[in-house]
């Protein structure tokens, strides 16, 4: 049974935690002084969770405010070693049990190269597209295409950064 347990200045276990976050999502290794840095925004502008397994910190929500209310499921990681086993929809489903407190709705964003999370959310019940975010890439040849998507019958290309 995994719980939420709400961040109290512990800036060791969120800077291993950031850190994994960042290397699996960017492909780079963030300086401590900038991830701190970057964690102390977060904080301000939301709640920062472990999520905890067996007394393990396995990864970290962040639910943020647009606004007001906290609605926004901003980041959510999960260490590598502990995905596939249903951590991360657990913690989505105490972030709503969260959430209902503040809001109406829970607002979840996803790039759309990380399908794999495009796919848990909808299994969860996300459904309701209200936003959509497109960018121009400046230096096209350290992009490749990996998928093509048509949404408001308008034809895009899903790209992700070349590994080099």
């Amino acid at each position: 049974m995994i719980e939420l347990k709400e961040y109290v200045n512990e800036k060791e276990s969120v800077c291993e935690l950031i850190a994994g976050f960042w290397k699996e999502h960017n492909q780079i290794d963030m300086d401590q002084e900038v991830m701190l840095s970057e964690f102390d925004e977060w904080i301000s502008k939301g709640k920062f969770y472990f999520i905890v397994f067996d007394g393990i910190k396995v990864g970290f929500v962040h639910l943020a405010s647009r606004g007001n209310e906290i609605d926004w499921l901003e980041h959510i990681y999960v260490k590598s070693s502990y995905q596939k086993r249903g951590f991360g929809s657990e913690a989505i489903r105490l972030c709503e049990e969260i959430v209902k407190q503040y809001s109406d709705s829970l607002y979840i964003e996803a790039a759309a190269k990380n399908q794999q999370a495009i796919h848990l959310y909808q299994k969860l019940g996300y459904n309701c597209l209200n936003t959509i975010t497109i960018r121009k890439d400046f230096h096209q040849e350290s992009f490749e295409t990996i998928g093509h998507e048509k949404i408001c019958n308008t034809d895009f290309e899903v790209r992700k950064r070349k590994i080099n």
